[in-house]
């Protein structure tokens, strides 16, 4: 009797397991031109793949080497065509220039784009030769590429539960997905250049940019998606219906690091997914730490998006000017070619790729000059290094006026690079010692999880395997015209009956008191 209970616990623990670890096949899509973009995706991916799970991975980037259960597929070109639309506007500075209004309307133009170059390449072409009955049992897709190639897979396949992801961190661009209220008086649009204590002008200025935002989402981006995939497939419903079956959105953002607002409950906060254990460094950095002086080092990059070899010049002078003048620190610098318009100073070393994170992690970096990218900014934050921003386009504004709100960086121009202004400021941050303070107080909190933001994003893609046909998370808001979500329908009559009742009573108060005294005096001009 004894042996056979053993024997059944066994059998039952085994079957638990079983079901708990049950591989599923994955179709992942990923169609946003940022290799930033790629390296957040790549962690989930990977993940994933450690969980038992089988990926099937179309994007505009891969991998050389995947775990065996992750197939890259290419959507070959997709950089080298986007780049050479003139259609698309792709010169970061003069994006810089725009103003938040005509960000918005390029950002929609740029995933309608994209996706056009996308539906025309070979790999997705291969997408299409997979019989429609292939067993996908869920869909995971880059959001921010906009219903492309993700629409026309969930309609071929039968419709698997969706996973919304991004590496970008702004809630309102889930709203035509989750239904999410724009908050204009509570934080700035993630295209405005403001600060979290908006003016009264600020504040107008932001509900008209969220206001267009959602124009765009409805009008724009999701008419134009949808006209171009029925291109592709006829009897393809409308997007929107697609975007309102998405089952969880899991969004790179953390209330710690950013300007907190609210969520909707299927939209999961993993930010700083991608921040990983830091690797040992490669000799060549790792003796340059060691040589570095007691001042420490100072590390230099401005991402994956903008060059550092594009700055011109006149800036790159500036910026060497400056890091000549600090002899006391050391400057570790992405500089992506070998033309450099002067001679390197003896302090100035120059990599054409850097291991970010795992240099982050060290010690002796005490201070990150960054485009203040989202990615960027989190590493930074996770690490407590305190940092100087020179944000370029989109979110970057927001992203270093946060940090400054919180005592942890300094902001810079990127188009206007002063030598005595970049001295300085490295300076104070380098020797004030309230920057480090802020920024070590800002990690421990940023770290303090139950489970580390990548941990939280796989048991959420396997809640939804779990569950596929859940929809208690869902609200009926995706299906709420923007005109009834912000009760407009209910302010316009309202403001409308208001001013009818306040023209009534001024009507009245003037026959009754004005117009008698105005009868009399015109009779007594008559009899006089």
């Amino acid at each position: 009797m004894a042996s056979g209970a053993v024997a059944k616990c066994v059998l039952l623990v085994i079957g638990c397991l079983s079901a708990s670890t049950l591989a599923a096949n994955i179709l992942y899509i990923n169609t946003v031109a940022s290799p930033s973009h790629f390296g957040w995706n790549r962690a989930l991916m990977y993940a994933l793949a450690d969980e038992g799970h089988n990926l099937t991975v179309f994007g505009v980037d891969s991998d050389k080497n995947p775990p065996p259960n992750v197939t890259f597929i290419l959507l070959e070109d997709v950089y080298k065509k986007l780049y050479s639309d003139e259609a698309l506007e792709t010169d970061f500075f003069e994006i810089n220039k725009m103003s938040s209004f005509a960000m918005l309307k390029m950002f929609n133009e740029y995933l309608v784009g994209t996706c056009k170059i996308v539906l025309e390449s070979g790999g997705a072409k291969r997408l299409y030769e997979y019989p429609a009955d292939f067993g996908f049992d869920l869909i995971v897709h880059d959001y921010l590429s906009a219903p492309c190639l993700t629409a026309l897979a969930h309609h071929r396949f039968g419709k698997p539960p969706l996973v919304a992801v991004t590496a970008y961190h702004a809630p309102s661009t889930t709203a035509y997905m989750s239904g999410a209220y724009q908050y204009s008086a509570l934080v700035p649009n993630h295209a405005y250049d403001a600060m979290e204590e908006m003016t009264y002008c600020q504040r107008f200025m932001n509900f008209l940019l969220n206001m267009w935002e959602e124009l765009l989402q409805t009008y724009d981006m999701l008419n134009a998606s949808t006209q171009l995939l029925r291109q592709y497939e006829p009897n393809l419903p409308d997007v929107a219906e697609f975007n309102r079956e998405t089952k969880v959105i899991l969004l790179n953002a953390d209330p710690i690091i950013q300007f907190t607002e609210p969520l909707m409950p299927n939209v999961i906060p993993v930010g700083g997914l991608q921040i990983i254990k830091p690797k040992p460094l490669p000799d060549d950095l790792a003796k340059l730490l060691e040589q570095a002086p007691p001042g420490g080092v100072v590390l230099f990059s401005l991402g994956t998006n903008v060059r550092s070899d594009t700055l011109g010049v006149a800036r790159i002078t500036a910026i060497l000017d400056a890091m000549e003048a600090l002899p006391e620190y050391h400057f570790i610098w992405k500089f992506e070619s070998d033309s450099m318009p002067r001679a390197l100073p003896p302090n100035v070393h120059l990599r054409k790729w850097l291991p970010q994170n795992d240099l982050l992690a060290q010690p002796k970096v005490r201070l990150f000059i960054t485009h203040s990218g989202l990615l960027s900014t989190q590493e930074a934050i996770w690490h407590g290094v305190p940092i100087i921003g020179f944000p370029v386009f989109a979110d970057q504004f927001k992203n270093i006026n946060y940090c400054m709100a919180k005592g942890v960086g300094k902001r810079l121009s990127i188009t206007d690079i002063n030598t005595k202004e970049l001295v300085d400021t490295i300076r104070e941050i380098m020797t004030k010692e309230s920057y480090r303070i802020n920024m070590k107080r800002m990690s421990e909190l940023f770290r303090d999880q139950p489970e580390h933001p990548l941990e939280r994003a796989v048991w959420w893609v396997n809640w939804v395997l779990r569950h596929p046909d859940s929809t208690e998370l869902l609200t009926h808001g995706t299906r709420l015209h923007w005109f009834a979500k912000y009760s407009y329908d209910v302010l316009v009559p309202l403001l409308v009956a208001i001013a009818i009742v306040c023209h009534l009573v001024i009507f009245t108060v003037r026959r009754v008191f004005f117009g008698r005294k105005t009868v009399s005096k015109g009779e007594k001009q008559k009899r006089s």
